[in-house]
């Protein structure tokens, strides 16, 4: 029996030894040193900041920051990670950001079985790694927020929705040349579907709506198959289940707060450009697409213009029309965002996947026209494109650690050595393969590299910046300079977030009326439309509310009790209030130098107030 099981063994890894080398792969990438750097992105600090507040003070429903109620995000996220916390007991970095890690497995795992039912396990693998090693797709899912979860209810979703569309049976052609039509997947597959939705609902909003239906209808339309795609996909029962889980959070919220739809309303409205919030400039995302998929900028560009080039010589193992599914989710999406008045890049996440089957796809389609000898002319146009995809690899693996030197405090030059050797040899070595007449495998010692190199980044060479970045230098900071007696800490309008993972033993809260009601986007919003002047009129919102803190902030110094005498303000709001505040408070300890919003302690002056106890 044993000697059964070790053969059975033996025999599972010789035939998926590929599948399990990218899983090892992927999970170093997504994994290893989670928790090494601090909370330094804006989005993570929040997000840090609300699963504290869920779990210590019990705001399941809407979390509290910055003393006024989170509502722009929903709530399956900061729930998943607060559950965690809870149950675990650990307040670390790599806790807050676990759920986003593991939401990347997830992704990878599902493009993976995508790219099989699509065109074998051939794409199946090189999507899977051109995913993984997409560096934009790396550097948002090991932070913690809601594009991660995110892209991974949009990916299971649209699997759903191929498996219910098209089953598991293959397309044949007719004599006239079109699709017969196949069979479709289990009802299942429907509810999946939906569910899918409904937890992308409760992830970000109804951006799940849009970046699904603009990959669905398109596709289906482009195959012929709109109305019979359609039929297929509406269920009953299946829209239930996502009313029932998109309505969970946003009803109960409207019940308890009637001013929820307005913050959503402008949320959405300044993203899109509805509401002229002046702060905000149009950008273009698409123009920044060579960056975004990085270091895959040929052959996702190539796999973008594959539905338009015919060669009916080169056999690929995928059914025709079948790239017009990952071609609508990458580029209907990215017109989408692109008609945005606000598009970050983060935004993109859920449509990675799709861009990483184009790759995956163009790959395969690249190499086995490169190999064709009865047709020289495009052998030489995709083996050219081939070269060049290569050296963009090679270049972007060694520039960016070279260039890190200018960027981060004190990286580790032998670090930076390792990464470029692991790159060089990556390239050459999946040359090497490739030209042995292995065409996805080729990209299996790049993905190594992408390991390494995430390895060394985050282990050794970013947190050399944790000091100038972090919040953790700063709390150790208070701690010695406040006395054990002083448990409140007051701060003005509004401060990072990350100081609340790191100071534990104090307490933050902000001088009443200085934080905006929500945000300040939806204080000025209302700002203007009491006013009902064309935006931009008469003076800056910005500075009539500032006007308006600043005059409470005032009579707050002069009237607080002599038990809290400490207040927290931005360095540069603090140098432009100095002024103001000459004689009733006196700067303890400011920060400088760093690359985040620095902040200034300030002593209250006043004949009763406590004094530092020595530590």
């Amino acid at each position: 029996m044993r000697v059964d099981k070790r053969s059975a063994l033996r025999s599972v890894s010789r035939r998926w030894w590929p599948e399990l080398v990218v899983g090892l792969l992927a999970g170093l990438i997504f994994l290893g040193f989670l928790g090494s750097l601090e909370l330094w992105g804006k989005r993570e600090q929040r997000a840090s900041a609300e699963t504290l507040d869920t779990v210590e003070n019990g705001h399941w429903l809407v979390a509290e920051i910055q003393g006024r109620p989170r509502l722009e995000k929903p709530p399956l996220p900061r729930w998943t990670t607060a559950v965690l916390m809870a149950l675990t007991g650990w307040r670390d970095e790599w806790v807050v950001r676990l759920p986003c890690a593991l939401s990347a497995l997830a992704t990878v795992a599902l493009v993976y079985v995508l790219g099989a039912r699509i065109g074998g396990r051939g794409l199946a693998l090189a999507a899977a790694m051109a995913l993984c090693t997409m560096w934009l797709f790396i550097t948002e899912l090991r932070q913690a927020g809601n594009d991660g979860p995110l892209g991974l209810c949009a990916t299971l979703a649209l699997y759903a929705a191929w498996c219910r569309l098209h089953g598991t049976a293959r397309t044949r052609r007719r004599a006239t040349g079109k699709l017969e039509d196949d069979s479709p997947g289990p009802r299942s597959w429907a509810l999946i579907l939906y569910l899918a939705l409904g937890l992308g609902f409760l992830c970000k909003g109804p951006i799940i709506l849009l970046l699904v239906g603009l990959t669905v209808v398109p596709y289906l339309a482009a195959i012929g198959r709109l109305g019979t795609g359609l039929r297929r996909l509406a269920d009953g029962a299946g829209l239930l289940i996502f009313l029932g889980l998109a309505l969970s959070w946003p009803v109960p919220v409207l019940v308890r707060d009637s001013n929820a739809l307005g913050v959503w309303m402008m949320e959405i409205g300044q993203k899109t450009g509805m509401l002229p919030i002046t702060h905000q400039n149009r950008s273009v995302l698409g123009l920044a697409l060579p960056v975004l998929v990085l270091p895959w900028p040929v052959a996702a560009l190539t796999g973008m213009v594959l539905p338009l080039v015919r060669n009916r010589r080169v056999r690929l193992p995928w059914r025709p029309g079948a790239v017009w599914f990952p071609w609508c989710w990458a580029v209907g999406n990215l017109a989408m965002f692109s008609a945005w008045a606000v598009a970050k890049p983060n935004y993109y996440i859920p449509c990675l996947p799709g861009v990483a089957l184009l790759v995956g796809m163009a790959w395969i389609r690249l190499s086995r026209a490169a190999r064709d000898p009865a047709r020289l002319a495009s052998a030489r146009v995709a083996a050219v494109l081939l070269g060049v995809q290569w050296l963009i690899v090679f270049l972007a693996g060694i520039l960016t650690p070279l260039l890190s030197r200018n960027y981060l405090t004190a990286p580790d030059p032998m670090g930076i050595v390792v990464i470029v050797v692991a790159v060089a040899c990556g390239v050459v070595l999946s040359l090497g393969i490739w030209r042995r007449g292995s065409d996805v495998l080729a990209l299996l010692p790049i993905t190594a590299a992408c390991a390494v190199g995430a390895l060394i980044g985050y282990g050794i060479l970013a947190p050399s910046d944790n000091p100038a970045r972090g919040h953790r230098q700063l709390a150790q900071q208070l701690e010695r300079r406040l006395p054990r007696a002083a448990r409140t800490l007051h701060f003005f309008h509004e401060i990072d977030e990350g100081l609340w993972f790191y100071l534990g033993n104090r307490r933050l809260v902000p001088v009443p009326g200085s934080q905006p009601r929500y945000s300040d986007s939806f204080d000025k919003v209302g700002s203007f439309l009491n006013t009902r002047l064309p935006f931009g009129a008469g003076a800056d919102p910005t500075f009539r509310l500032l006007d308006r803190q600043k005059l409470g902030l005032i009579e707050w110094l002069r009237t607080r009790g002599p038990e809290e005498p400490y207040l927290l303000i931005r360095t540069a709001l603090y140098d432009r209030l100095a002024p103001d505040l000459a004689g009733l408070a006196t700067p303890l300890y400011q920060e400088d130098g760093l690359k985040r919003n620095t902040l200034t302690l300030l002593q209250v002056r006043d004949e009763h107030r406590l004094t530092a106890a020595p530590r």
